[in-house]
């Protein structure tokens, strides 16, 4: 049988699991990796350059950037907004909610690049691995689907060692915790969020820090909608992902 010398097309956020990736995927299957992040919220230009970098200093042979952005409010939160979807009853479906659209854009690479095969640095934990695989097996049964940090139970301390060994770059925030930020939201997983004993230092906190010790004032805004669809922001109209954006600065340091 012919050797797959095809490209791996590995779902690239830059955090340390998929930061691993990179070089584990090209050590131990031999193939070129190109990485790819969709973007659904929360890169600006200085992040997606890093992320380029990062990637390329990592072993990618190529890094491709999706802004997928108004696509992810179009075909998902807007119907979020119209449901008032909430997980568990208390936070937004933020996430969860991106991984089927950057699961279709993944596929889209890979058939643009003539892949086989696809990665992503999902663990175990949650069901990201889920929403991720199903959708990627559904809209092209014939990829292969690699989970390297589930499959080989990698916990986060040996993926740092085995960047450091290799000498290549480590992420910003390290191995402490895992940093998922979008359009909708951002999810912060680490040893504290495993149970509901503790909770996460200030400083790791990436847009509420200190919200409770050095509170803000109260203001009040005026959100506008149209046909379920948020349209303007205290009377200024605004294209729906950048009104979305500045709410969350307005917003998003009182916690």
């Amino acid at each position: 049988m012919k050797k797959d010398e095809s490209p791996i097309i590995l779902a690239f956020s830059g955090g340390l699991d998929t930061s691993f990736c990179v070089p584990w995927l090209k050590e131990n299957y031999g193939r070129d990796v190109i990485t790819a992040c969709v973007d659904t919220g929360g890169i600006d230009k200085a992040a997606a350059l890093a992320l380029e970098e990062r990637a390329l200093a990592l072993g990618a042979i190529e890094h491709v950037l999706i802004d997928a952005k108004q696509e992810f409010f179009d075909t998902v939160i807007r119907f979020l907004i119209a449901g008032n979807v909430l997980r568990g009853q208390a936070y937004p479906l933020c996430v969860g909610a991106e991984r089927g659209l950057q699961a279709e854009r993944l596929a889209k690479i890979a058939t643009e690049r003539g892949a086989t095969t696809v990665a992503h640095g999902c663990t175990a934990a949650g069901n990201d691995q889920v929403r991720f695989e199903v959708a990627l097996r559904t809209l092209n049964p014939d990829l292969v689907s690699l989970a390297p940090v589930r499959d080989n139970n990698w916990v986060r301390e040996e993926q740092l060692q085995y960047l450091q060994k290799n000498g290549l770059p480590l992420p910003p925030q390290g191995s402490a915790y895992s940093i998922n930020r979008g359009l909708w939201g951002i999810t912060i997983g680490g040893q504290e969020t495993l149970t509901s004993e503790n909770t996460i230092p200030e400083s790791a906190w990436v847009l509420s820090a200190n919200a409770f010790s050095e509170p803000k004032a109260m203001s009040q805004h005026t959100l506008t909608f149209d046909g379920g669809a948020p349209v303007a922001l205290d009377g200024e109209a605004l294209p729906t992902v950048g009104l979305i954006e500045k709410l969350e600065v307005l917003a998003g340091s009182y916690g």
